[in-house]
């Protein structure tokens, strides 16, 4: 394949490709614009993701054959080597749409600049990241006021450009963009349970097309600190490590790391999480309790080491942990001091985890929010700045669940302290067999998706005038019981939902079809709910409306064994899942919306649909009756053979069971093997020609902390190498067919 060339002249520097060699792989393989998810999407008005703050659609597209890219940018906000960056990866792009190097008459003029001041439109403190982007008579048009607006507009251009048909296109519009949040983060627990390299840039690819910009490198923990020490080697030391033993990270790497995340505008936060978390450290250093003045002396060095490796301006932060310290762990205030000091001392400033040991008052870290909102000491200190991590733990979510959850999220919403913006956290603690379990059992990439277009442009903003009070009130957010379910049909804000929905899976289809992106659309998938009946402890009870609702005949009301009446709900539910009781406590539509509240115990609820199929055929279903955390066990039995949870969950398809999987390790919870859904093979289920009949039973027990089911047909990807999935072709969902 021929490359890109280069001529630099006055500053400009002027990239032009040619057409693919025979053997590249075609475009609408690689970033396929013709499923039927994209074709919701005029080629006038792609799908866009984050979505801009400001899109003027002209009405149509211009088709180009030829392109020459330039970019005039000098002075101290030029990045040399990112502009480097985005001249190839652009020029690469344009190669698989078949796009040939030319300034001829169907040539497509590309202009990348930097502005000599303030985009107008823009706010005062949003100017670095922001630019400006224009298509109109032939050219496009990138301006910003650093290389980092130039990268964005660069993001947002490829989401512009569609080949459809045989023709490439872009279309006629002005976009004015900047982030609503100045820190928009990732964080991946890499200490437990080791991540390669090259799935770390998998993840950072994914937080660059979501405009992310933090990468929280959290690298130690009890099992292993993962980042290499020359002071002291016995750190990386394989029989320290109970997890992936002799797997870290060397400086090199690190460097490496910092290097690829800063040229995609991402600024690596690492993370030496003391004096909890620090069995490895003291396994490794001879030291039994951290107040030890040895450890404390240590940690001093390995600061002051790791500042070493990455200059101030390409490493500003250095997190210090200091969250969950217990038994030897815990330290004086004094000491705790010292590690802030050292970090200041290196010229860096530090994070904490809040709750978590505070320093002197001298030191003002910033401080990460770590958990639940209904926890008041783990609200931001008065006057500080906080970067708000809270209902964001990807290991704790449902993948349908991670959609909602941060679409409905408002971040920072306390006052009295300063909101920088949020992390996406994934902590799966649990241990793993592959260190690729990361992105599989983990809704991370549907999540960095969800909650990079939140942090950059949050639908739901707290400026919105649908609250009542206009005051920002943590603990009484009216969209709390979207984080768990989403919202009835016939809410406007469903339709909001549908609507980021249509973008989140056309350009899923588009840049993550090899991936595993574990998430089909769910907005159109309606359910009917009846109870909750109370069973007394014996989740295998059956009540009256079972034999009934097994043919498919809902009634408005029925009769519990005791006697008592129990309606059909009136509003009609929507989603893939359904959580009646949220693992995290957060609120659902099942405990009025409150944070901490909980529904009935022992008692069962039923659900109800219908599926219409064009023909009679095996189709390939998710069904579950719990999405097991991968940070603990805590939620009863795991995998009882013959069960697809203990509390007796249920499914019938046209008045037949479905039968559970035989478990590849029953009775056991140490690592995930096929426990939840999007990580097994399918479930195939006949489905008639015509409407088909599907029943759930929800049971729920003491022992359950989380109560829920997950029933959706699903088309795994062919070529893809994870266990991606789209939508199922030609099935619709009603609740009343007729």
């Amino acid at each position: 394949m021929t490359k890109f060339t280069s001529i630099m002249a006055l500053g400009m520097v002027l990239f032009c490709g040619q057409a693919p060699a025979a053997e590249t792989i075609p475009s609408e393989k690689l970033y396929p614009c013709d499923g039927d998810n994209y074709m919701r999407f005029a080629v006038d008005a792609p799908p866009l993701m984050p979505m801009p703050q400001k899109v003027d659609w002209k009405g149509k597209a211009l088709a180009f054959k030829e392109a020459s890219v330039s970019l005039a940018a000098t002075g101290k906000q030029a990045d040399s080597e990112q502009m480097k960056l985005i001249v190839k990866e652009l020029g690469e792009y344009l190669k698989s749409h078949h796009i040939a190097d030319g300034t001829g008459k169907e040539a497509l003029a590309i202009d990348f600049s930097i502005a000599d001041k303030d985009l107008p439109g823009v706010p005062a403190d949003r100017q670095d990241e922001a630019y400006l982007l224009s298509i109109a008579d032939g050219k496009v048009t990138v301006t910003a006021r650093s290389t980092k607006g130039l990268y964005y507009g660069y993001q947002t251009l490829k989401q512009l450009i569609v080949r459809r048909n045989g023709v490439t296109t872009v279309p006629v519009c002005s976009i004015t963009d900047y982030p609503d949040y100045a820190i928009r983060g990732f964080m991946n627990d890499v200490g437990r349970n080791y991540l390669p390299i090259d799935l770390i840039h998998k993840e950072i690819d994914a937080m660059a097309r979501a405009k992310m910009n933090v990468y929280h490198f959290h690298f130690t923990e009890g099992e292993g600190w993962r980042l290499e020490s020359k002071i002291f080697p016995q750190l990386n030391d394989a029989k320290h490590f109970t997890r992936f033993p002799g797997k870290y990270y060397t400086q090199q790497e690190f460097k490496d790391l910092v290097e690829y995340c800063r040229l995609r505008n991402i600024t690596v936060v690492p993370e030496m999480d003391m004096p909890g978390h620090s069995a490895a450290f003291r396994r490794a250093m001879g030291i039994t309790k951290m107040e030890d003045p040895r450890a404390t002396e240590a940690l001093e060095k390995l600061i002051a080491e790791l500042a070493s490796l990455v200059p101030a301006d390409k490493m500003p932060y250095i997190h210090i942990g200091t969250d969950e310290a217990r038994g030897p762990e815990v330290v004086s205030k004094a000491t705790v001091t010292r590690y802030f000091a050292a970090v200041e001392k290196a010229g860096r400033k530090a994070i904490r985890w809040q709750p978590g040991i505070h320093p002197d008052a001298q030191y003002k870290p910033v401080e990460q929010l770590w958990m639940g909102r209904q926890a008041r000491h783990a609200w931001p200190s008065s006057g500080a700045e906080y970067i708000d991590s809270q209902e964001n733990y990807t290991n704790h979510l449902d993948p349908f669940e991670a959609a909602m959850t941060y679409f409905f999220r408002r971040p920072c919403p306390y006052q009295g302290a300063k909101g920088l913006g949020g992390f996406v956290c994934s902590f799966p603690d649990l241990p793993m067999t592959d260190s690729a379990n990361h992105l599989t059992q983990n809704p991370n990439l549907v999540s960095i998706a969800a909650g990079g277009e939140g942090l950059w442009n949050g639908v739901l903003k707290f400026t919105e005038p649908r609250r009542t009070t206009g005051k920002v009130a943590p603990m009484a957010d009216e969209y709390f019981s979207y984080f768990s379910n989403l919202p009835l049909q016939g809410d406007p804000a469903l339709e909001k939902f549908a609507r980021f929905e249509d973008r989140l899976v056309a350009l899923r289809d588009r840049f993550s079809w090899k991936e595993p992106f574990n998430y089909v659309r769910q907005s159109n998938i309606p359910w009917k709910i009846v109870g909750p009946f109370p069973h007394g402890g014996k989740t295998d009870t059956s009540f009256s409306p079972e034999e009934m609702l097994k043919t498919g005949k809902v009634e408005t009301a029925y009769t519990a064994p005791d006697g008592g009446k129990f309606s059909v709900h009136k509003e009609i539910y929507t989603g893939a899942t359904i959580i009646f009781k949220h693992y995290c406590d957060f609120p659902t539509l099942f405990n009025k919306g409150k944070m901490g509240a909980h529904p009935g115990v022992n008692t069962t609820y039923y659900a109800t649909t219908y599926i219409y199929s064009p023909k009679e055929q095996d189709v390939p279903f998710w069904i579950s009756g719990q999405t097991w955390p991968t940070s603990d066990w805590r939620n009863g039995p795991v995998s009882v053979p013959g069960k697809w949870f203990h509390a007796d969950t249920k499914f019938w398809v046209n008045g037949k069971e479905i039968a559970p999987p035989v478990w590849k390790t029953p009775n056991q919870g140490v690592s995930h093997v096929d426990h939840n859904y999007q990580y097994r093979e399918p479930t195939m289920i006949r489905l008639n020609k015509g409407w088909n009949h599907v029943l759930v039973k929800a049971p729920n027990n003491k022992s359950a902390r989380r109560w829920m089911f997950t029933f959706v047909p699903v088309q795994p990807v062919e070529g893809a190498d994870y266990m991606n999935v789209r939508e199922y072709p030609g099935l619709k969902f009603s609740v009343n067919p007729q």
